[in-house]
């Protein structure tokens, strides 16, 4: 392209300008090599500079036969070492540390173990990096590997040690580090392997603003795979998540997502796929917070698809496109029994507002399950469910179901009643009742033999 500047850095430093007229290309006596892992600095009109840039680091410049693949890490992040700048983000490209084409790196401890580090983003190889303590990031920190491609073996996987039964493999911020709130951590492109134990994948309890969770795939977890909770407002998006036990049946602790009690809301959850091998974990999904987003979900292998409302307040919340299925699934994989679960917690929780647009199931299960009204709707597709406030003991509620009661509004041509099948209860209210001598303002479904077959009548 006419009028730019393309800089090449290697090793051995060669800087090539492409100028309207063509190639130019700079001698190489003027370049600098690099010492400490920096990259030298190159322009057009000055050459290459004796100085160099902290802005990207060359991580297996300091590789030593005393550090493990954490080891070395912590040793760039270690302020007293001097080699990143106390606040201006780094770049750490970790993915040509020895040992990467091996098919495992080990971490004795975590990166961050003992240091009050400086910001940065992390290039993970490509390969496995097996832990054995929880990896506590601090702000500004961005892990980022070569992929979350969990089943053909390639990309990054961050695997769970032989003593991390139960503990969290990543943790966004702490108490401590977050004493006014996190900011700007992020984990992307990676799969995190739980060997079929009880670990929690990601916690995040303490990130706030510019904190997100994208393309992970977390696999053999069986406990919680992402958990979102307390002072992690205005967080996310959590998006493009793969949860899958992996051959290992589920358990009574086993849950893909949760956000709970976030104060202020989260930016949602946008793509999750979550795969049990069998009907032991009770729920894929609990929302049991207000203000969050939950859409793109495929739930295969549990009892309830998403739970709402059962450990929190729940209000104000969005559902969309939530979808039961058991396509691509083990044998023992089947269908959730209710795709969305609305939880009658007897008051100790408000759940209220509730917007569902676009749920569909198999055959024999539920789609919606609402406790607080008693509406249970085995339809394979609902198109909107609208669950409001609770007054006089009841809710107001409204749905595209034909099986459940609701309030529609037509405008009738004929002298004739609306035609066809209603719930028992449902109301029409006809916006031009005096087309016709037989026409009224306001018609009930009255019961039918089965449910569904309801008859119109009018309302004097």
């Amino acid at each position: 392209m006419k009028g730019t500047l393309r800089l090449v850095f290697a090793r051995t430093l060669f800087v090539v300008a492409t100028l309207s007229t063509g190639w130019l290309a700079v001698s190489p006596s003027n370049a600098t090599a690099q010492t400490g892992g920096y990259n030298a600095i190159c322009t057009a009109s000055t050459g290459c500079t004796n100085g160099a840039s902290a802005a990207y680091i060359d991580a297996s410049v300091f590789h030593s036969s005393g550090l493990d693949f954490c080891g070395v890490l912590n040793y760039i992040l270690t302020p007293s070492n001097h080699i990143l700048p106390s606040t201006t983000p780094t770049v750490i490209d970790a993915r040509g540390l020895p040992g990467q084409t091996t098919t495992s790196m080990t971490c004795s401890a975590s990166p961050w173990a003992g240091i009050t580090a400086p910001p940065a983003t992390i290039l993970l190889p490509s390969g496995t990096i097996t832990v054995g303590n929880t990896w506590i990031l601090p702000s500004n920190t961005r892990l980022i590997g070569t992929g979350d491609n969990v089943y053909n073996g390639l990309g990054t996987t961050i695997k769970a040690g032989s003593n991390m039964t139960t503990a969290t493999m990543i943790q966004f911020g702490s108490s401590a580090l977050c004493s006014s709130g996190c900011t700007g951590i992020s984990v992307e492109r990676l799969t995190l392997n739980g060997q079929g134990s009880s670990v929690t994948g990601i916690v995040n309890q303490y990130a706030q603003d510019r904190s997100y969770v994208d393309h992970v795939s977390l696999y053999q977890i069986r406990g919680t795979g992402l958990l979102v909770e307390n002072n992690a407002t205005n967080s996310g998006p959590y998006s493009n998540i793969t949860f899958d036990t992996g051959g290992y049946s589920g358990t009574s602790s086993t849950v893909c997502a949760q956000i709970l009690d976030v104060t202020g809301g989260t930016y949602g959850i946008h793509g999750l796929n979550c795969m049990s091998e069998t009907m032991d974990a009770p729920a894929a999904v609990l929302l049991d917070s207000s203000n969050n987003s939950i859409e793109d979900v495929t739930i295969k292998g549990f009892e309830d698809g998403i739970r709402v409302g059962a450990n929190g307040n729940a209000q104000s919340n969005v559902l969309v496109n939530i979808i039961g299925d058991t396509t691509g699934c083990p044998s023992a994989c089947i269908v959730p029994i209710r795709v969305v679960h609305i939880v009658n917690s007897g008051g100790t929780y408000t759940l209220n507002n509730l917007s569902i647009a676009g749920v569909s199931t198999m055959a024999y299960s539920y789609s919606i399950y609402d406790d607080l009204t008693g509406t249970h709707l085995l339809d394979s597709s609902v198109g909107i469910y609208a669950l409001g406030e609770s007054a006089s003991g009841g809710y107001s509620r409204f749905t595209t179901s034909p099986n459940a009661a609701s309030w529609v509004v037509g405008n009738p041509t004929s002298t004739s009643a609306p035609s066809g099948a209603c719930s028992t209860g449902s109301l029409y209210s006809n916006l031009n009742p005096n087309t016709g001598s037989s026409i009224y303002a306001l018609y009930v479904c009255e019961a039918g033999a089965t449910s569904g077959s309801g008859t119109w009548t009018f309302i004097h």
